[in-house]
């Protein structure tokens, strides 16, 4: 498994997580970008917004994606990766609880895809939606999405984005009542999570910080603070 997730900040922020990400490919990977969870008449933008980032670091094939249903694993498989961009989560959740994108992806992940997803796009990943719901500028859940169940790609762990430091208690607020721990990201944190074969035979899960600001991992007795460039077994 190959994921980057970002906090939900200025792209300016994430100069050293996309060349991460682009090193992850051979030359010339094709990219699908999702906006999904955003505004569909800002669709468009967001895709120039991802051509210009991603075209100077050898992403030149960059297509868009605007219906789940309508994706198959013939059409899948002939991307490298999968950005999935930010906006309203539980718009996006909805979008793929009526499709089979969930299959799809794990099907993607496990043929070495890569998947980028940003503030609504890394929290879909994780194990729980609620924590879309902290801080003062909460995504409304305006959808029919009753299950607060993520995709869980991170096993337990629920991301929250957009993390400010006087969440600080309601993030362990969460963590005491769900039993859930929560990797929370700064806007202009960025964190990568790669499964390692080991020797054994057994993966080794690592997320590594990789953006301008450290990632903090809640756990129902301890809270580390991992600093970028630094490494941390899940």
């Amino acid at each position: 498994m190959k994921l980057i997730m970002t906090g939900g900040g200025d792209s300016e922020h994430f100069e050293a997580a996309d060349h991460y990400f682009a090193e992850l490919f051979y030359e010339d990977p094709h990219l699908l970008f999702i906006p999904l969870a955003g505004d569909p008449k800002n669709f468009n933008d967001g895709l120039e917004r991802i051509k210009e980032t991603f075209s100077t670091i050898h992403f030149e094939r960059i297509e868009m994606c605007l219906s789940l249903a309508d994706l198959d694993w013939k059409y899948l498989r002939l991307f490298d990766a999968i950005y999935i961009d930010g906006g309203n989560t539980f718009t996006l959740m909805e979008e793929i609880r009526n499709t089979h994108f969930y299959e799809l992806l794990h099907q993607f992940i496990h043929h070495g895809g890569v998947v980028n997803g940003d503030s609504a796009g890394a929290i879909i990943l994780g194990s729980h939606l609620e924590t879309a719901h902290f801080g003062d500028t909460p995504d409304e859940n305006e959808t029919d999405v009753i299950s607060y169940q993520g995709l869980n790609l991170l096993g337990n762990y629920a991301i929250h984005c957009h993390y400010l430091d006087c969440e600080k208690t309601e993030v362990q607020d969460f963590v005491t009542e769900y039993g859930f721990p929560v990797i929370a990201l700064y806007e202009n944190t960025a964190v990568s999570v790669i499964d390692h074969l080991q020797e054994d035979g057994r993966f080794k899960r690592e997320l590594t910080v990789i953006g301008d600001a450290p990632a903090v991992i809640f756990r129902p007795h301890r809270t580390l603070v991992v600093r970028p460039g630094d490494k941390f077994l899940l």
